[in-house]
């Protein structure tokens, strides 16, 4: 990614850069399965299959969670403390992100970081390392709030529809494809899809 920070300095100066709050998620959420995967120990089989079988549930936002979902947290948190830990690191940096206020954000960046290195979670001080490189970045989202899900999401439609066709031999007719699938657009293009 740095290759493309340094492209678009250099040939956009004044352009501000925003790094996707789902591109620093993810590395949030890594951080938590490697926490789970240490615990776990490797193996799905043995005493600690619980741990496996949670790993989508400790991934899900805590509230989009159903009561089982939270009683089975419950019950993992009081055997691995350590899984607590991350657990509420990974939320707090998901609650984090509803700062509405740059100056407040900035302030409560500061807060986790301080947490996590106070934390005994090697797999948290690695976000750090990014947190520092692409402080600047990563809170510019406060200035802009814009991220690139929109875009994100056509790509996912038109890869989609790529692999529905097996593969087009007239790029007029999936470009035609893709308009169509796009709701507002003007394209009619009916006869072509069948």
């Amino acid at each position: 990614m740095s290759p493309f920070r340094q492209a678009v300095k250099m040939c956009l100066p004044q352009a501000k850069i925003v790094v996707d709050k789902f591109h620093l998620i993810r590395h949030v959420n890594k951080a938590m399965g490697k926490v789970r995967s240490r615990l776990q120990g490797g193996n799905r089989r043995g005493r600690r299959r619980d741990l496996f079988r949670s790993r989508y549930t400790l991934l899900k936002g805590a509230e989009r969670l159903a009561n089982w979902e939270k009683e089975r947290l419950n019950r993992l948190f009081y055997c691995y403390p350590e899984l607590e830990k991350a657990w509420v690191l990974k939320e707090s940096f998901r609650m984090w992100y509803r700062e509405t206020n740059r100056s407040r954000a900035e302030e409560r960046l500061g807060l986790l970081e301080e947490r996590i290195e106070d934390n005994s979670l090697p797999e948290f001080k690695e976000l750090l390392h990014t947190l520092t490189n692409w402080r600047e970045e990563i809170l510019n989202y406060f200035d802009y709030w814009i991220t690139n899900g929109f875009v994100e999401g056509k790509n996912n439609r038109i890869k989609t529809i790529k692999r529905m066709a097996y593969g087009y031999r007239n790029m007029d007719n999936f470009r035609l494809r893709i308009l169509a699938t796009n709701p507002g657009c003007e394209v009619r293009v009916s006869h072509l899809l069948t």
